[in-house]
Formats: structure tokens, C-alpha cells, sequence
């Protein structure tokens, strides 16, 4: 098999920048499809494709751009986020949902024939519970893509191409380590109620997707993982009681 292609979504800061490269330290060839362009010169083997997810509404031309710059694919990761300043719910849906499905549907005829493949996508712990910091368009979102993963995980695992998610709690991306290690107050609380007792990071989040975005999760498909330091196990009562210290 030839080198492998991973097209990474949003690969171009944050969460997504770090999978990029992670993917590249591997060898692979990277894509990363973002709004605009990275601003710097890209690593050798690393390339962009500048698209607005928000107007999105047919991915055939991703699609040639990608296969001309790397070939078909082994590994698409959706780390794409609504960051718009129109109606959330009509944004976060076209964003969130309707590009990744776009995405998925016009590349699943163009990974590689043979050799492991694999669809690895960025959910929320706002996929299972709620929250004020998000609005109603972020849980419904996220809660979809969970969806969309199983579904794809039976439609695309019969060609032998996975799809699995992953459920971040809040974490730091590279740009906002500083401010976050800056607030003490947060920090304690972390400590407090994560079992781990520390806030998560972006690298957290990038090794567990490219854990299953590789030969070593070759039979684990359709899964939607926590990776929130323990947090999801804990009873709410439990959860409460030592918030307040009672």
C-alpha cells in the first residue's frame, strides 16, 4: 500500500491541529481542510484545503483537491466546530452534522482498497449530559455525530472501514495552556471533582484518536469514549456531596 492519507478537519489549530501532527509524525501524508489558511508554512508532507464548512453543500471538490494532493485515503478525522457568528442552531447543525455527513459519503468511495482505514470523530461530553455553557444546537449536535458514528460503523465497517468518537471534557488546547495554568481557582476545582484530579488537554484527547485510527484498535468500531479523567462514572449525589464538602 502506498504512503497513508489522513484528512484531518479543522486540522489547523486547536485539538486538530495536535492530531495533524500526530498523524504526520507516523509517516503519513496530512490534509487539513479549514476555513482559511494556517497564517505559517506548513511542515514537510503536511498540506491545506481552505473550505467554509458553513456553506457547504456538496464536498465533490474537497474531494479531487485531496485525492490530487495525497491519494486516496486511510484515515478521515471530523475535529470541525461551529465558530460563526450567525443563528447557532442553523450553524452548529450545517457545521457539526450535514458537513460531516457530506464529508463521509463523498470520501467513502475513496479510501484505499486495503490496509487499515478509519473514521475517527470529536463529539462532547454534551453528547450524554447538559450543560449552560453550550446551547441546545451544540447537544443536539454532538449527540448526532454519536448517532452518525454507529451508523456508519455498520454502513462502512461491511467495507471494512471503522468509525469510532471521542467525548472530551473541557481541556486545553495549545493556546489556551497558559491562561488556564493562570487560573488556580479552576485548577483546584478540577482537582476536586475530576477522579484523575487534573483538567484534560488536547493531547489527551489526539492519542486516544490515534489510538483508533490505527492497526491497534483493528476490531473496535462504532464506540463513543469518554475521555474525561473518570468524571462519567461518578454519581451525581456523590458528585454534589463532595462539591460540598459534606
Amino acid at each position: 500500500m502506498t504512503k497513508p492519507h489522513a484528512l484531518v478537519v479543522g486540522g489547523t489549530k486547536g485539538l486538530g491541529r495536535v492530531v495533524a501532527d500526530r498523524f504526520l509524525a507516523r509517516g503519513c501524508t496530512v490534509t487539513t481542510l479549514s476555513r482559511n489558511a494556517t497564517g505559517s508554512a506548513l511542515p514537510d508532507g503536511m498540506h491545506h484545503i481552505a473550505a467554509d464548512l458553513e456553506t457547504l453543500d456538496n464536498a465533490g471538490a474537497i474531494v479531487a483537491e485531496a485525492l490530487e494532493t495525497g491519494g486516496p485515503l486511510s484515515y478521515l478525522l471530523l475535529c470541525q466546530r461551529y465558530r460563526g457568528t450567525g443563528d447557532p442552531w442553523t450553524g452548529e447543525i450545517q457545521v457539526g452534522l450535514t458537513a460531516s455527513r457530506l464529508l463521509i459519503d463523498e470520501f467513502a468511495p475513496f479510501f484505499h482498497a486495503d490496509g487499515d482505514r478509519a473514521i475517527g470523530v470529536v463529539s462532547s461530553v454534551y453528547a450524554d449530559f447538559v450543560g449552560s455553557s453550550q446551547p441546545v444546537g451544540y447537544h443536539v449536535v454532538k449527540a448526532g455525530l454519536n448517532q452518525m458514528v454507529r451508523y456508519y460503523a455498520w454502513e462502512l465497517g461491511r467495507k471494512g472501514i471503522r468509525a469510532n468518537a471521542i467525548m472530551p471534557l473541557t481541556y486545553m488546547k495549545p493556546e489556551s495552556r497558559a491562561h488556564y495554568l493562570a487560573q488556580t481557582d479552576l485548577l483546584a476545582l478540577y482537582d476536586r471533582f475530576v477522579p484523575l484530579r487534573r483538567l484534560g488537554n488536547a493531547e489527551d484527547s489526539a492519542d486516544l484518536l490515534d489510538f483508533l485510527c490505527s492497526e491497534r484498535a483493528s476490531f473496535i468500531n462504532g464506540q463513543c469514549i469518554h475521555v474525561d479523567g473518570g468524571v462519567s462514572v461518578v454519581w451525581q449525589e456523590e458528585l454534589a456531596r463532595n462539591m460540598a464538602r459534606l
